[in-house]
């Protein structure tokens, strides 16, 4: 019998599980408490602990060595070219490479890579450097998730960044079918900011974050139906009194619309060789239905030839595409 192995991800406003066993997939969606996340922290750790062990036990949520992925504000994730050289040494240069982003100590931070396969141009010589997605995260940071997800009862293997989520789904996908492209763009339409990647075969070739998310509906919504932003927030997971085709939420998807042409368009002008076939859209705004339309709409009016893609390709189990979009970086962290 295959072992569970469970995928998390804490964002802003909730918390995503994907339970993988073989073939078999469940994914779990869990609403956190208003003020127990704030801008990515868990603020109340003994509490998030508590609440964690209730739901998986109401949902049911099978045991299993777990993985978290980091989220964006808490761990550094970058592509790194070094000259060849051993494991030891490679880890004494690591953390020179994060030098402009750590303060302090180095020693108080943990770094991690995975080897790249090597991409030389005509005038390097092969094996004369290697080519690694490396990253460095706070040791107390880490040492806290291990602590959280103890006192819950659940056993943290794993923690990685969410673009060596998404480079496990990729290269999971591109093993299954070969002839894909080498090229994938996720757009993460995420609570608080809108995070969009381009992974191109184990690596990732750009990533930018939006400092504009979703919530803003959550605002807008509380304000046309007077009410506070955390109900909001749930009105607008359900479409209470459709009241995602308000015009005051129109104006929202124009300006997520808007700013995500214009991170594609800077792509493109600065990878000429692009050869992306389209977008999967991932995130709690990937499921709201016109936000994508208005998102699709403006793609096909610049003529950029690039469509919205099923995002549930990549996941086992037959998932549905809503289920697959919110729980993506979940599932790439379960999967093994």
């Amino acid at each position: 019998m295959a072992k569970t192995r469970l995928g998390f991800d804490i964002g802003n406003s909730s918390v995503k599980i994907a339970a993988v066993a073989g073939d078999k997939v469940q994914v779990y969606e869990i609403r956190m408490p208003e003020n127990m996340i704030n801008d990515g922290e868990i603020t109340m750790p003994n509490a998030f602990s508590e609440f964690l062990k209730k739901e998986m036990k109401r949902l049911k949520v099978p045991k299993g060595e777990c993985a978290l992925v980091l989220p964006a504000r808490q761990v550094i994730c970058r592509l790194v070219t070094l000259p060849k050289m051993t494991t030891e040494q490679l880890m004494l240069n690591l953390p020179y490479e994060f030098s402009e982003f750590i303060q302090g100590d180095p020693d108080r931070f943990l770094c991690d890579y995975a080897l790249c396969e090597n991409d030389f141009e005509e005038s390097e010589e092969e094996g004369e450097h290697m080519t690694m997605m490396a990253a460095a995260a706070s040791k107390e940071r880490i040492q806290q998730y291990v602590h959280m997800f103890s006192a819950a009862g659940l056993k943290l293997r794993t923690l990685l960044p969410g673009e060596m989520s998404l480079i496990r789904l990729v290269e999971k996908y591109r093993e299954k079918n070969p002839e894909s492209p080498e090229e994938f763009c996720f757009i993460n339409l995420g609570q608080d900011n809108i995070g969009i990647t381009i992974v191109q075969k184990d690596k990732v070739r750009a990533t930018r974050q939006i400092e504009f998310g979703c919530g803003q509906l959550d605002l807008a919504i509380a304000d046309l139906m007077n009410t506070d932003p955390f109900l909001a927030g749930s009105y607008k997971l359900t479409n209470y009194q459709n009241v995602w085709y308000a015009p005051e939420c129109a104006e929202i998807y124009q300006r997520i619309a808007v700013e995500i042409l214009r991170v594609l368009h800077f792509y493109r002008f600065n990878y000429r060789d692009s050869q992306l076939a389209g977008i999967y859209l991932v995130g709690g705004g990937a499921c709201i239905l016109p936000l994508r339309q208005r998102l699709e709409e403006m793609l096909d009016e610049d003529v950029m030839e690039l469509p919205l893609l099923p995002v549930e390709e990549f996941a086992p189990g037959g998932l549905e595409a809503g289920e697959a979009a919110r729980a993506i970086l979940a599932l790439g962290m379960a999967a093994v």
